[in-house]
């Protein structure tokens, strides 16, 4: 039998919303041991997956780090695991309406869904959580759409929450995960063809990893990633500028590998360091680890920086 880090609990899917004829759908994942306890309201984790808005799911154990799902059972919390449209079929405004659509169906039209229930979401108590792409989705939940997530403390893993930076912004030959990319023009040509073949209205929200990793290490080497997240000029999509508009920031810890190929540390740190300046009351975690990208997902809270952040995140949280 097949392992799966997620055997620990009983699975709800529910559609948050429908895209041309497409259900975008959320899964619930509930602790199994809550199922013989009287009818209650659990504390929360939302969970927006990583993969370079390309590939991966909702639901996609590779990068779901075991120490956040020991948070859950150990916590007896609820976890949520939210689909969004994925690049370039999508654009990266459409990804963030699914997001601001996801914040709202939660607190407006889940609570009468869940009436039948006996262990169901507090959402007074929700700690929101993101691997790389996702990171970038936790923090934009807490800074654009604060008094609609209701967020109390987020946790960022390897986020993509500065890409103005230069190694973002620069194409040029990469070694990515200890792999070489496409040559740049093979890259180039790589995306584009996968372009063409993106026909109108295509809804996409999950990507095999392994068919689609050769297209993700073109668009981080051709830089096409840091330009789609800015391409419509919208101010929104954009981290940095969204938190000089931002009016509250709730406690952050932000974790990051020093060796991180996919995304770089400088995106946690730049952040970091305006996030100071900008609101320096707001408690602030930065872990910078040796390690590259989603190295944390082997990490577990026998290592004493997990600890620490489970820590940090459960005094604002619980």
């Amino acid at each position: 039998m097949t392992y799966s880090k997620l055997s620990p609990f009983h699975k709800i899917d529910l559609v948050y919303k429908t895209v041309h004829g497409v259900a975008i759908k959320t899964s619930f994942l509930i602790p199994k041991h809550l199922q013989s306890r009287p009818r209650e309201a659990y504390p929360t984790v939302v969970n927006w997956h990583g993969g370079g808005f390309i590939v991966g799911n909702r639901l996609y154990e590779g990068w779901l780090p075991e120490w956040l799902i020991d948070i859950c059972i150990t916590n007896s919390a609820i976890f949520i695991a939210p689909d969004y449209r994925l690049l370039p079929e999508a654009t990266a405004a459409e990804i963030i309406s699914d997001v601001k659509d996801f914040w709202r169906w939660l607190h407006n039209e889940l609570p009468p869904l869940t009436e039948n229930w006996d262990a169901f979401p507090d959402l007074s108590r929700i700690a929101c959580t993101g691997q790389s792409a996702g990171g970038y989705l936790a923090v934009q939940a807490a800074l654009l759409f604060g008094e609609l997530s209701r967020v109390k403390v987020v946790a960022s893993m390897g986020g993509s929450i500065d890409t103005n930076i230069p190694q973002c912004r620069v194409p040029g030959p990469r070694i990515i995960l200890g792999k070489k990319p496409p040559p740049p023009g093979k890259a180039e040509s790589i995306i584009r063809t996968y372009l063409k073949g993106v026909k109108r209205d295509t809804v996409r929200t999950s990507g095999d990893v392994m068919e689609m990793w050769n297209l993700v290490t073109c668009v981080l080497q051709q830089a096409y990633l840091a330009r789609w997240l800015t391409s419509d000029g919208n101010d929104d999509l954009d981290v940095m500028k969204v938190m000089e508009k931002a009016e509250s920031m709730p406690p952050m810890w932000l974790i990051h590998g020093h060796h991180d190929s996919v995304v770089p540390q400088q995106c946690s740190i730049s952040f970091a360091e305006k996030l100071r300046k900008t609101f320096p009351s707001v408690p602030l975690l930065l872990s910078l680890r040796p390690g590259d990208h989603g190295f944390e997902v082997n990490c577990d809270k026998r290592d004493a920086w997990i600890q620490d952040g489970v820590d940090f995140m459960t005094k604002y949280w619980l």
